[in-house]
């Protein structure tokens, strides 16, 4: 089958470019010819060495002008490059199959931002995106309710199928000495001889962080915060501390006892998902969307609006830290309740792009 991907960038920077190579690897590996539609390529990238690319000029644009005009070039682009079935991996018209990551007017709703001028454009954009295609793919249960409600996208056109995780890269630790970390959570005064909890973030305000600094500088718990990422401006917490960016994350998870996310709107979450593989349970807000994905007995959840249902689960994270650890170490079948291989995502979505594919034979 020859497949078209339209995506912002093939390039390794967010959570849908990294999903996007991810499946170029899945339907290359399959036997299937792709032409990838995009405004960046990083040549340097493998996945660049396995498809056809078409870079698409819109950087004389504003930022949030480009994905109008490339979705307007889409039509024109496939007569030129004729593929049987065109994924959208970004907001854009004219494919076949959307794949969802998150809705807009979700994201507004739950961070409670108003409609702006550039909004007003965005939500009728993205409503058409959804209904014109033939079938959309939504990534978890939140972005499956999300499309439903705002999109009134009937049953047989909606397909959930969890993204892949690449559980190989992170693996417990069997020997500190075999994955080296830049950074030893022991040096940091503030994170001695209490239970830590790392918080892991490249955007603190929807990640939740305002909560989260509430609750551990004013708490007597014998707890702290370790914060991973972007910096934060404060360097005087005594149970809060900045250690720094690492690259190495499956070794920095090794080291803490919790994850946490607070985040106020997270349509899927890969953070928890990488610290289980790790052997490291997990506290959530429960407006994430890999939720769903997770067993009860390694993790904890709370509403990201409620300090006091954030201590519950602070609470019983402490309670219930020996059995959660314990539960964590296991493997991801016991840990996980689907299936995140690559393999098991290719084989569910080349159905749908078969579907896709006969009615455009049609």
């Amino acid at each position: 089958m020859k497949i078209g991907i339209v995506c912002n960038a093939l390039a390794n920077s967010g959570g849908m470019e990294r999903y996007t190579l991810d499946i170029i690897r899945g339907f290359v590996s399959a036997g299937h010819e792709l032409t990838v539609f995009t405004r960046k390529i990083d040549r340097s990238l493998y996945e660049a060495t396995l498809v056809k690319t078409v870079k698409i000029n819109a950087s004389f644009l504003p930022k949030r002008l480009r994905d109008f005009y490339i979705s307007n070039l889409l039509p024109g682009l496939r007569k030129k490059y004729p593929v049987d079935v065109m994924l959208g991996c970004c907001r854009s018209r004219h494919v076949d199959v959307v794949i969802c990551g998150g809705t807009h007017p979700g994201f507004l709703k739950a961070t409670g931002k108003k409609k702006s001028i550039f909004d007003r454009f965005v939500l009728p954009f993205e409503k058409a995106s959804y209904q014109e295609a033939k079938y959309v793919v939504a990534h978890s249960r939140l972005v499956e309710g999300e499309i439903r409600t705002y999109y009134q996208i009937p049953v047989q056109r909606l397909f959930l199928i969890p993204p892949p995780v690449d559980l190989s890269i992170f693996k417990p630790q069997k020997d500190e000495g075999e994955k080296p970390c830049g950074i030893r959570l022991s040096s940091f005064p503030q994170l001695k001889d209490k239970t830590t909890f790392l918080f892991v973030s490249s955007s603190h305000a929807r990640k939740g962080f305002k909560l989260l600094e509430k609750y551990f500088e004013n708490t007597d718990l014998p707890i702290a915060l370790a914060v991973a990422g972007r910096p934060i401006s404060r360097k005087d917490y005594k149970n809060i501390c900045y250690v720094g960016y690492e690259k190495n994350m499956a070794a920095l998870y090794a080291q803490t006892d919790f994850s946490i996310l607070a985040s106020i709107y997270e349509p899927f979450g890969l953070v928890p998902i990488e610290s289980l593989c790790m052997g490291v349970p997990v506290a959530i807000s429960e407006n994430l969307g890999c939720k769903d994905y997770i067993s009860k007995a390694v993790k904890e959840e709370f509403n990201p609006f409620s300090i006091d249902s954030l201590d519950n689960a602070i609470r019983n994270c402490l309670n219930r830290k020996d059995s959660m650890t314990e539960a964590s170490k296991k493997g991801a079948s016991e840990k996980f309740l689907v299936d995140f291989s690559l393999d098991k995502h290719i084989s569910k979505l080349l159905e749908v792009c078969e579907l896709a594919r006969k009615e455009n034979a049609n």
